[in-house]
Formats: structure tokens, sequence, C-alpha cells
């Protein structure tokens, strides 16, 4: 388990992992302060610093010889300031103890040096204000008043820059805005080779909002803030390199390709992890990474993050620790989001989205027993899209409540036209749990059938998603209602997947829709053959009306008529046909002639 550090502790080490980074204007601003100090006092150089736990990195320095731009904290002559949060006013370097043996002083490159503290309004020095000479200075009182003076400036400069839309509130890392210019900068710099952007996910969204519901927010906030320093022990990330809040829970790293390689290993064997949330609670967490190698030069920030965002989803969605960005698998997503907006844009018009139907009918004697609605999408450059793409698209979406809504109205004015024709035959309508938990879905499309002058006996409600409907009591209690109006209730793809039997009793079902995969070799395998037989046997003795789908051919017809089985459809009897087509076939009832012994 992880300890993670304390809150104060994490916005010191937060706020140097932004300042460590190169950044024009700012590092322009800092050195106009010394620059001023530089004058004020009357010497040759200056120059500013920032310190993390170990090193000294130079944002800034004029006029200073041998000046190495990251030194380890302790080699430096600005420690004595940083280490008390006091100025060091040194005349002559060469008799002060606490300088004589530095490299600086030795090839007398500083003599007279004075350093004042960089610090936060909570005395965090996160850096010095330095001027110095190559040889000895005396400032008077009122020179050193106003060089600290000048010094307090930049430090209240350094606080408003620190805090002005670069960084996260909750961590104080630099946030996603400093990474798009950090991206966008490796390209005005001209950083060379490529460079690696790497996103960690520690926590399904979802999963925070769950705990913050029962332990609270200041505990979630808490665990959040441990994340940055547990992704640094755990992948042993050097110092050095920033990293980035890019969203809740969510952290980047930007870093050159070659350096990147070791930690993206690292990252497939990252174990699953405990932290400690509030006392005694903790949790187990699963990180998943996405990353992108790309040339600063050829790929615009936003584009970097788009990428590097669908590699994340990619390894959320396939439930794997690391995916590196597909340009394939990009494309395809991209041509679903382009279908998905098209099928939005179908549902407002005419012409693109119909409906075919299909019969079903009693395997005994051939008698049309009803029809099912089945959507169809003509698109004007793709054509014919298959109805399980409609529904992969819309399923997680609001178009899901459209599409449903459009079958109904388009299914109720078809009725209403072959009842003109003297057609009456009952329609079935495939609708899912996410339409079932809308409240009100019941009466309201018992209103709908009853404002089209027809009646429940006409339309037919057909289950998707069995098992998610077991998940929902909103949609059970839909279920209830639609079922005590009147409706006839069918439970589609029974056999599928991992049906469970038990879920029969739950689900106030008319009929079970037997799917084709349970009988699609029952003429040819025997194992088959006797697993339909029982599941027919077993689905007539709980007394439900029993109907296969996927029939195509006349020896599974006689086959199924044989297990006892009520009704069938498939493309043995008739495939899906028009509106237009239908009063036709039911008037010619072809088949009679199928099932003739």
């Amino acid at each position: 388990m992880f300890s993670g550090l304390n809150e104060n502790e994490t916005k010191k080490l937060a706020a140097f992992e932004l300042l460590r980074k190169e950044h024009d204007s700012r590092d322009q601003t800092l050195g106009g302060f010394a620059q001023l100090a530089r004058e004020l006092i009357g010497v040759s150089g200056c120059f500013v610093t920032v310190f993390d736990d170990k090193y000294q990195y130079i944002k800034y320095a004029f006029n200073v010889d041998s000046l190495p731009e990251v030194l380890p904290a302790d080699e430096t002559m600005c420690k004595y300031s940083v280490g008390t949060c006091q100025p060091v006013i040194c005349p002559d370097a060469r008799i002060d103890p606490r300088f004589t043996d530095h490299p600086l002083v030795v090839e007398g490159n500083i003599v007279f040096y004075a350093a004042a503290p960089l610090k936060t309004k909570d005395d965090f020095v996160l850096g010095t204000l330095c001027v110095c000479d190559s040889i000895a200075v005396m400032p008077d009182q009122q020179q050193i008043d106003q060089f600290l003076h000048l010094a307090a400036l930049a430090s209240a400069y350094l606080e408003s820059w620190y805090s002005a839309g670069r960084v996260d509130v909750l961590t104080s890392l630099p946030n996603r805005q400093s990474l798009l210019e950090d991206i966008d900068g490796l390209a005005v710099t001209g950083g060379a080779g490529n460079y690696t952007l790497i996103i960690f996910d520690c926590i399904d969204i979802n999963r925070t909002y769950e705990l913050s519901r029962y332990l609270g927010i200041a505990a979630v906030e808490n665990m959040l803030r441990s994340f940055p320093p547990l992704l640094r022990m755990r992948l042993d990330i050097d110092p050095s390199v920033v990293l980035y809040a890019f969203a809740t829970a969510r952290y980047a790293l930007l870093m050159k390709e070659e350096d990147a390689d070791e930690l993206v290993q690292k990252a497939v064997g990252f174990p699953a992890t405990l932290t400690k949330i509030t006392g005694d609670i903790e949790i187990s967490l699963s990180v998943h990474v996405g990353y992108l190698t790309f040339s600063p030069a050829q790929t615009r920030g936003q584009e970097v993050l788009r990428k590097t965002v669908s590699a994340l989803h990619e390894a959320i969605r396939q439930d794997v620790p690391v995916r590196a960005f597909d340009p394939l698998m990009d494309e395809k997503r991209n041509d679903e989001f382009r279908l998905l907006y098209d099928l939005g844009e179908a549902l407002k018009m005419e012409g693109q989205l119909y409906l075919a139907y299909q019969p079903k009918v009693s395997l005994r004697t051939g008698e049309i027993k009803g029809v099912e609605a089945l959507l169809r999408w003509e698109h004007p450059t793709l054509g014919n899209v298959s109805p399980t793409i409609i529904i992969a698209l819309a399923e997680r979406t609001s178009l899901m409540a459209e599409i449903t809504q459009w079958v109904i109205r388009h299914t109720l004015r078809q009725i209403q036209t072959w009842h003109a024709e003297g057609v009456s035959v009952p329609v079935s309508i495939n609708i899912t749990v996410s339409d079932f938990s809308s409240p009100g879905f019941s009466l309201k499309l018992t209103r709908q059938i009853i404002a089209a002058g027809l009646t429940p006996a006409d339309i037919r409600i057909e289950c998707l998603e069995t098992e998610k409907m077991l998940e929902s009591p909103a949609a059970l209690n839909e279920l209830d209602i639609l079922k005590s109006i009147g409706f006839v209730i069918l439970l589609d793809d029974f056999g599928a997947g991992n049906s469970n039997i038990n879920y029969l009793r739950r689900i106030p079902v008319d009929i079970i829709k037997l799917d084709r995969s349970l009988i699609s070799q029952i003429t040819s395998d025997p194992g088959s053959r006797i697993i339909a037989r029982n599941v027919v046997v077993m689905l007539k003795e709980l007394n439900y009306t029993v109907l296969a789908e996927g029939v195509e051919d006349r020896e599974t017809a006689l086959l199924l008529t044989s297990f006892g089985c009520d009704e069938a459809q498939g493309y043995y009897f008739s495939k899906p046909m028009s509106p237009a087509q239908l009063p036709a076939w039911i008037a010619s009832n072809p088949v009679v002639e199928k099932l003739r012994h």
C-alpha cells in the first residue's frame, strides 16, 4: 500500500513540476526582475533558479560563466538561501567559509554573490533571485532592501502565473492546458526527434462518483491526490520528468521517444495496487495506459491529445494494461462517429430509414401469427447499413430512444394503412432496456396506440438485452405495466450467450424466441438436436409459446415441429418484405405448402 504525501508536500512537488518546464514568456519575465536587480546594485551578472528536492534548474542567466543549467541541490551556492528561507548577501565569497571551495568561486567567476528566496504565500521556497560579480561589492542597506523587494515581486508574479489556468486545482499539478502549450511549444522551439505522450487512467470516473456518494468528497479527493506520487514511485519516474494532471484520475507524461520506451514496458507490468481512501478502507487500482509517439513538427497539440486519448480508451475498452495509438482502429472509430452523426440526420428526414416486415408462422397450421418490424437504413453513399451496426452505434447514446420512437410512429401508421386495406396482423417491435427504463414509457406507448385508433392487440413487444433487464427494476416495472394493459410480450434471443433459465420467472413473458444459434445445427449435429428438443419441451411445460427464429430450410422446420415448437420465422418461409408486398403474401399464404408433409 502507498501512503500519500500530505497536501502541502503535494502542492510543493506540483509547483516544482510546473516551474521546471521551459516557458519562454515566464522565464523572460523572471529575467526582467533579475536584470532590474543587477542594475540596482550595479553588478555584472544575474540569474534565476528553481529547486526541487534534488536539483537546481537555471531558468535565466546573464553574464555568468560556467553556470550549469542543472546541478544537484547540495552542490549549489543557493542551497543556503533555499534551506533557511532567508536572503544571503556575500560581499566576497572568497573569504566566506560557506563558499570558499565552491568551483564558481575558485575559478573566479563569482566573488560578489547575493540570493533572495522566491517563495509562495505559504513560504514554500521555489527558487532564488540572484545577482553576482567577479569582484567584491558592498551594497548599502537601501540597495539590499530594494533587492529583497524585487524578489518579493518576482515571487508574487510566480504565484500569479502558477495559478493562472495552468494548474489543476486538486493536485496542483500542471494541467491539460499546460500540457497542450508544451506540446505545441516543441514545434516552435524545434525539438529534435520524436516524442511520446503517455496518459494513465487510474480509476473509472463513475467509480469515483460512487465512492464520493458513500465516503464523501474529501476522502475521494485525498485518494486522487495520492495518485501522482504513487505513479512516480511504482514506475520509478525520473524526478526531472514533468507529470501533468490530464483529467480526473488521469495523468500524463511527455517524454523523448527513447526515454519513454522503458517506461511503457514498466506500465505493461504495472501491478494491481492498493491505495488508502480513508481510515482502514483501501481499494485496488488497475491502471490503463494509452500512448502516442509523434513528431512535434508534423502533429498539432490537440491532435496529439486526441490520438493518445483514443489509445487509452481502446486499452480501457479491451481491458488491457497498455495500448499504443492504432491509426486503423482510430479510423474505424472515426467512421463510426461519422456514421452515428449520419444516423441522427437520417432520423430527421424521410427516405433513408424504412421498415421491412418478416412473417411469423404457425408450424402446425401455416397460419400467419404476426410480423416483426425490422429497421433498415439505406445510406446515401454507403448503401444498406446492417441493423446490427445501427443498434451498436445507437445503444449507448440518446439516439436509441429516438430510433424506438421512429419505429413506433412508422409501425402505427403502417398498421393503420393495412387495416384500411383489410389486412389485420399483429406487429412486433423491438424494445431495449434503455427504452423500458425511461419513466412512463408504457403509458406513453399506450396513449400513442389509442391515438392511432388501435389496440394493444395490434402491437407486440420484443424484449432485447434480457440480462440487463434484470438489473433494472424500472424496466421490469414498465414491462409489468405493459403486460397488465394487455400487450403480448416476447423474449428475444433465448439460448444465445449466457441465457439463464432462472430469469424466465421474473419477466412477464408470453412468447419465447429461440435464438438461431440454438437451432442452426439440429439437422446435422445430434447433440444440438437433443439440446434444442429438451429446451422446447421445458418451455412448453412452463406454458410458454415457443417461436424459433432463423429457420432456413424445410428439414429444420419439420424437426422443430416434431419437438413441439409452436411458431417460426426465417428465410425458409419469407425474407423481410416491404409493406406493399405483405398483403399479397398473406393472401397467397405459401407457408401451408412448405409445411405439407
